[in-house]
């Protein structure tokens, strides 16, 4: 069986680590895979990848990821696979433009990664979605929240069924030996935050920002992404005057030794589907805070602290509790813990390809 997992790129988000965590898995099964990307900008998994033998075709080395070209790219590219499972809307609706020209044997899979988006909302949109999810053979959401969502704009289908949660290499997290302090010119005392997340309109960094110039001198707050909100970030942490206790790390290899340093993260978003980023934060055994929104709030329920998204001084409050009260921080992080063995990458690809066998 020959796959080819589609994306848009490999930059430094969720998305991107599953795509990377399931190539390298599907290798481990000894499953013929190729990684398909519409760019080469801001590839950061590549050579990691490569170095692992897995191949990885660019159809541009520009950001034109929007344009029709890629309909006839992709026709040239995936007319040799048995399976093509797109991630992300510029693969997923360029594909199903493809689909037409491609030999009809092909098995055409999609995931649904969020529970709404800049389209949702829009009749245009609705009608064009309705049409793009019809051209695959399975539409897999990776929360039943997602699933819901996406039925509800969409309507319900019997391409729509499938539910695969997203996994990580749990054994990376569980192990990982912390970073040491000093390399970021943290003291034994600090009390360290840490956010992994995209700077993107979503994820909301500003509200998390905004509470650390509200808590104690010892709080210091690690924010590990790239992305089009860094610089306004940037400038706010700088209008804040707290550029001595927020580190702007951009992206990086050593996510799990990180988390193992750190004494709490956050997730601030506005909404989410099932960010990778929590899986990797409750197996690594520190408490967990997030906004009470679709796609964490199921997440977090009773293994992690909620807040009202945007309200600064409630997750003010919030990191407080968690930081100060040894009994909270222990039951979350037990909870957490236990709850994130479900999430494995090894079961998971399990899961994908039985949907791709049947």
């Amino acid at each position: 069986m020959k796959v080819a997992l589609v994306n848009h790129n490999l930059g430094s988000g969720g998305v991107e680590k599953l795509i990377y965590d399931m190539a390298v898995e599907m290798k481990n099964n000894n499953i013929d895979v190729d990684i398909v990307l519409l760019t080469s900008v801001n590839g950061v998994y590549d050579d990691f990848l490569k170095g692992k033998g897995i191949n990885i075709i660019h159809l541009s080395n520009k950001w034109d990821i929007y344009s029709p070209k890629n309909i006839f790219r992709l026709v040239k590219v995936l007319k040799k696979y048995d399976v093509v499972h797109t991630h992300i809307y510029s693969a997923q609706l360029w594909t199903a433009f493809a689909s037409y020209l491609l030999p009809k044997e092909i098995k055409y899979i999609t995931t649904e990664h969020s529970t709404t988006n800049r389209r949702r909302g829009n009749k245009i949109f609705r009608i064009i979605d309705r049409w793009m999810y019809s051209r695959y053979d399975k539409v897999v959401s990776i929360t039943s929240e997602v699933k819901k969502e996406l039925e509800n704009w969409i309507g319900k289908n019997k391409n729509t069924d499938i539910v695969i949660e997203n996994g990580i290499k749990l054994n990376d997290y569980i192990t990982a030996k912390p970073n040491k302090r000093e390399e970021f010119n943290l003291e034994v005392g600090d009390k360290i935050l840490i956010m992994i997340s995209r700077f993107s309109p979503p994820k909301d960094h500003a509200t998390l920002i905004d509470a650390m110039a509200h808590l104690d001198p010892e709080y210091k707050l690690l924010l590990v992404g790239e992305g089009e909100l860094k610089e306004q970030c940037i400038n706010q942490v700088k209008n804040l005057k707290i550029e001595d206790r927020v580190l702007f790390l951009g992206y990086r290899r050593d996510v799990p030794n990180l988390l193992k340093m750190c004494d709490g993260a956050i997730l601030s978003s506005f909404y989410e589907g099932l960010p990778i980023s929590a899986l990797e934060i409750m197996a690594s055994g520190i408490p967990f805070i997030a906004s009470d929104v679709p796609g964490l709030t199921d997440l977090v329920k009773n293994c992690g602290i909620l807040f009202k998204q945007g309200k600064t001084l409630e997750l003010k409050g919030k990191i407080k509790e968690v930081m100060e009260n040894k009994k909270i921080k222990e039951e979350v992080v037990a909870r957490g813990t236990e709850k994130s063995e479900r999430y494995s990458i090894e079961n998971k690809v399990k899961e994908y390809l039985t949907l791709y066998k049947n």
